[in-house]
């Protein structure tokens, strides 16, 4: 995601208002059928110009810790509208996560009515159980939910936001395979983030979208709503004819009828609920094929399709430069799609990152659009590729991002990295950019703040071993939810030296030093 001007990423800062969620009356059921799914001014460089990095730095398997979040032990929690929920220990978000399970791929089957805002919807969840458990939990704080199976036979259910507890007829058992189908309706809104602004589901004059950092898809359906696990996804989405939706993934199928249009997308990679992408309205999908071979499928709305050109034509040339740095492209396809959202909405939704209209009507590549192409592309890597396993670690990803957006703003003649790093360092907070609150989660420390941190790295080790740890970061990480202690690891082993003062003076660390590491 990207922050707006002032320096804060609040997002939903430039919406006046938030509608409030309707919360869904308790639902308590024993009955369930059994449902079958198929998913500036211009500065010239001067120090730490960048340049493509040393490919002569051998490279060898680090050995870093697992997923360290536990997912078998519950965690007793107040969700976000003061009912008790169990959480997997997520110090930001203790409500969010569920004990015992791994969820491995989702079918969302939804049909979407934009005239009376109605959502009816089948959500199939093929997962692994982690642990024994008698009964379990699925986040969910909006759905009205009617019906639950488990491997096909109804289950009891209590809906009570911000939960979904589910008790099957037969105890589960550490490393069954369990199907679990979820039937709901929803009328879908935007709801209040405990990091600021609203997330959620968005009616837009032409359609709708959704934004789901950092705990927005389970206000619209059933998951287990927590970067740490990680699913594959198909999206079949019907919507009323002559509307295109547009999910995650490539579109595997568009079937039509006299009042419908179907679509049908399946992502393979696994990622985490908040990089969901769903949009519906008037959009084309524009092909197109990017270094060595790469698919691009982008979404423009109709009438906007000549004005959003040149934003198109940049993206080759992005991943051209981004890959000489941080390592092939680490997904299957790329593209953009821009939506009729509010104004500086920028988000890193995998594969397809979304952008505002707003923010792109003059069809010019001036500092601004430069700056949110780049910030949400580098996103592929560091967030979407390599996902975090606790959201107190944000950093991992916005402060990445900020400084490829700093990286490839130099290599267009705007400004110099060195500059970008001395304006951050005068604008980072007092406060710990690794031990951030939730509502402090997008705020300057996790963006330019952390970025001044990497500069401060990349000058204490050198350049090649700087771009060496990040591409190991991400070839050794792909598909995996990791930590701020995983990085730290890493870099060491990459470095082939201690870093653990450096890291307690400018990561961990209230105040940072008023100079870079010479």
């Amino acid at each position: 995601m990207h922050r707006p001007t002032g320096r804060l990423l609040l997002v939903a800062c430039l919406v006046a208002s938030v509608p409030a969620c309707a919360t869904a009356p308790e639902v308590v059921s024993t009955q369930a059928q059994s449902i079958h799914s198929s998913s500036s001014a211009t500065t010239a460089p001067t120090e730490a110009t960048t340049s493509p990095p040393d490919e002569s730095i051998p490279s060898s398997e680090p050995t870093l810790p697992v997923d360290t979040l536990p997912r078998d032990e519950p965690t007793t929690s107040v969700g976000p509208r003061g009912n008790t929920g169990d959480g997997i220990g997520d110090t930001l978000f203790p409500s969010l996560g569920n004990p015992g399970i791994d969820v491995e791929h989702y079918t969302l089957t939804l049909r979407y009515d934009p005239a009376r805002n109605e959502i009816s919807a089948t959500d199939h969840l093929d997962m692994v159980m982690t642990q024994d458990r008698s009964t379990f939990t699925l986040d969910s704080a909006g759905p009205v939910v009617s019906a639950v199976s488990v491997d096909g036979a109804a289950a009891t259910f209590t809906a009570k936001a911000p939960e979904l507890r589910i008790t099957p007829v037969t105890q589960l058992i550490t490393g069954q395979h369990v199907g679990v189908d979820v039937t709901y309706t929803l009328s879908p809104a935007s709801v209040p983030s405990a990091a600021g602004g609203p997330v959620g589901w968005f009616k837009t004059p032409g359609g709708s979208y959704v934004l789901n950092e950092p705990e927005g898809a389970h206000t619209w359906m059933p998951c287990d709503d927590h970067p740490s696990d990680q699913a594959t996804f198909r999206f079949e989405l019907t919507v009323p004819s002559g509307l295109t939706a547009v999910a995650n993934g490539a579109l595997v199928e568009h079937t039509s009828t006299v009042s419908t249009d179907t679509w049908i997308w399946q992502e393979d990679r696994p990622m985490a609920t908040y990089l969901i992408q769903l949009l519906t309205g008037d959009y084309e999908l524009v092909d197109g094929v990017g270094p060595n071979g790469l698919p691009l499928l982008s979404a423009v709305l109709h009438s906007d399709r000549q004005t959003m050109q040149p934003y198109l034509d940049v993206v080759g040339e992005q991943i051209d430069f981004f890959d000489d740095y941080f390592g092939p492209y680490p997904l299957d396809r790329y593209g953009i799609a821009i939506t009729d959202s509010f104004p500086g909405l920028a988000m890193e939704t995998t594969e397809r990152p979304m952008f505002s209209r707003a923010d792109f009507a003059s069809g010019r590549l001036d500092s601004g659009q430069q700056l949110f192409l780049s910030h949400e592309l580098v996103h592929q890597w560091f967030g979407d590729a390599v996902s975090l396993a606790r959201w107190k670690d944000i950093w991992l990803n916005e402060s990445f991002a900020t400084y490829g957006e700093w990286m490839w703003l130099e290599h267009v003649g705007l400004t110099s990295v060195a500059d970008s790093a001395a304006a951050g360092l005068t604008s980072h907070e007092m406060g710990s950019t690794a031990n951030p609150t939730a509502a402090e989660l997008f705020h300057v420390n996790s963006y330019d703040g952390g970025a001044v941190i990497l500069h401060a790295l990349r000058k204490t080790i050198g350049d090649d071993l700087f771009f060496t740890l990040l591409r190991r970061w991400v070839a050794d990480n792909t598909g995996k939810s990791r930590t701020t202690d995983d990085f730290v690891a890493l870099a060491n082993k990459v470095a082939g030296q201690d870093l653990t003062q450096f890291f307690a003076t400018w990561l961990y660390a209230d105040k940072l030093p008023a100079v870079f590491p010479s």
